[in-house]
């Protein structure tokens, strides 16, 4: 009699195995299933395990070939972006120093009459500050390079100036910096309507900010 119970229990045991063997597969095969793009976009269509095996199969095969396209890719914009800095770097070693600096104290003066300025205009209309974001880095390369050693001289470095920073090409660099900093900044991406009482309360702190440091070293009154 127990060796008859022992068979009973180790038939129900391999029966229960096997079950759960089949379910782990089936359950293996529909979330296989869900995986392949062209079975879960037509979920009624009907092919055999052997078919969906087969295209599992391609579906890895396409998804390495992708990665290995996408590493390429990547390896190749790094060796672009070195390129270019090294370009950059370069060119700027190469342009000359026509910039005039201002002494310390006169490139105050001009910082202090842009705030007062922008706090003016802004507490009108607080879309100004927005645009003032866009003025600041023109104010330095403008406080670096235009002379005010007399009239021909001036309107010389400010045509100089308006060549060196004014072109698309050289405002598209210090627009999309300011768009960074009026992103990070503010809560323009995530809640618009704050967007006024913050650009008040950046020109109403008791002592503006300057994202930009005017550069004063070495430098000598025109």
């Amino acid at each position: 009699e127990e060796r008859v119970q022992y068979k009973e229990h180790r038939r129900v045991c391999h029966i229960n195995a096997e079950q759960k063997r089949r379910f782990n597969i089936k359950n293996g095969f529909e979330s296989l299933r869900h995986l392949l793009p062209s079975l879960s976009q037509n979920p009624d269509s009907k092919v055999s395990k052997a078919q969906m095996l087969q295209q599992a199969g391609e579906y890895i095969r396409t998804l390495k070939n992708e990665r290995q396209q996408q590493q390429e890719e990547a390896e190749m914009l790094k060796k672009q972006i070195e390129s270019f800095n090294q370009a950059i770097s370069l060119y700027q070693n190469q342009l000359p120093a026509t910039g005039v600096p201002l002494p310390c104290q006169r490139a105050n003066h001009l910082r202090e009459n842009f705030d007062d300025y922008v706090r003016t205009r802004t507490l009108q209309n607080w879309k100004f500050w927005i645009f003032s974001l866009l003025l600041e880095p023109l104010l330095e390369s403008y406080n670096q390079t235009v002379s005010k050693a007399g009239l021909d001289e001036m309107c010389k470095t400010v045509l100089v100036w308006v060549e060196q920073n004014c072109s698309l090409r050289a405002l598209r660099p210090g627009v999309l910096d300011s768009l960074r900093y009026l992103s990070t900044t503010t809560n323009i991406l995530s809640d618009p309507s704050r967007l006024p009482e913050e650009a008040t309360q950046a020109v109403t702190k008791k002592e503006l900010v300057p994202r930009f440091k005017f550069s004063s070293e070495h430098q000598k009154d025109r």
